[in-house]
C-alpha cells in the first residue's frame, strides 16, 4: 500500500489506513505544509480511531499524532526523525517505568499513559506529559475515537476525544511546552505508527473523517 501524503491540504487524502501486512514505509500520514492565514494562531486536526486487532495482537504499538510538524528526511529521502507536538495514542505504559529523567520545569520523571497523553517530539529527543493524560485506560478493538489536537504558536497544546456516539467526552489536557525542547517551527500534519514487537495476530487501523486547519 502507498503511504497516504499529500503536500497540498486541499487535495489531502482525508482517510488513513494501516493494515499489519504492509509495508513498513506506509505506516505514517503526512501533510507537509498547512498554510497560516494572517492574525491565525492555532493550528487544529480531528479524525475518527478505529483499530481491529491492535490492541489484542500489538499491544505494545502506538502512533504519533503531530501537529506543527516536521518530518525529517536522510540524504536518500528516507524518515529520520519527527519534530512537533500532538499526542501519542495507543501504549506507553512503558514512559512509567522511567523515573530518572526530570522534565526541564521540574516534573519528575518520563510522564506517560496507555491511552492517550500529550506528547512533544524533536530530532533526537521526546517527551510525554504525566499530567497530561486524557485517557488512561487502553484504547479498545471495534471502538470509535473521535479524537482532537490543538497547538498554538505559543507553544500551548491541548487534547481530547469523544466516544462512540461522540456524546461521551474525555477530560481536556493542555500543556504549554517547554522552551527547551528545541522544536523545529514548522506547519505540517503526521500521523506516524511506533510498532511494538511480539505481535499475536492481524490487525488494523484506520483514521477517517480527517480535517485539519488554523483558527
Amino acid at each position: 500500500m502507498p503511504s497516504a501524503r499529500s503536500d497540498d491540504p486541499q487535495t489531502a487524502i482525508r482517510s488513513f489506513r494501516i493494515d499489519s501486512d504492509d509495508e513498513p514505509t506506509s505506516h505514517f500520514y503526512e501533510v507537509a505544509d498547512v498554510a497560516r492565514p494572517a492574525g491565525a494562531a492555532t493550528q487544529w486536526l480531528s479524525f475518527r480511531f478505529r483499530s481491529e486487532g491492535l490492541s489484542r495482537h500489538s499491544p505494545g504499538s502506538h502512533f504519533a499524532v503531530i501537529l506543527q510538524a516536521r518530518l525529517v528526511r536522510d540524504a536518500h529521502g528516507r524518515p529520520s526523525a519527527l519534530s512537533g507536538r500532538g499526542i501519542a495514542l495507543g501504549n506507553t505504559i512503558e514512559a512509567f517505568a522511567s523515573e530518572s529523567n526530570t522534565h526541564a520545569l521540574g516534573h519528575p520523571g518520563f510522564g506517560g499513559a496507555r491511552g492517550m497523553v500529550l506528547e512533544s517530539f524533536w530530532p533526537g529527543g521526546n517527551f510525554l506529559y504525566r499530567d497530561a493524560v486524557t485517557l488512561d485506560a487502553p484504547l479498545e478493538d471495534g471502538r470509535d475515537y473521535f479524537v482532537h489536537i490543538h497547538a498554538r504558536i505559543d507553544r500551548w497544546f491541548s487534547a481530547w476525544l469523544d466516544e462512540d456516539d461522540k456524546t461521551a467526552t474525555s477530560r481536556i489536557a493542555c500543556v504549554r511546552d517547554s522552551d527547551a525542547h528545541p522544536v523545529i517551527e514548522a506547519s505540517g500534519i503526521l500521523i506516524v505508527l511506533a510498532r511494538g514487537g511480539g505481535e499475536t495476530g492481524a490487525w488494523s487501523v484506520s483514521f477517517d473523517e480527517i480535517g485539519y486547519g488554523w483558527f
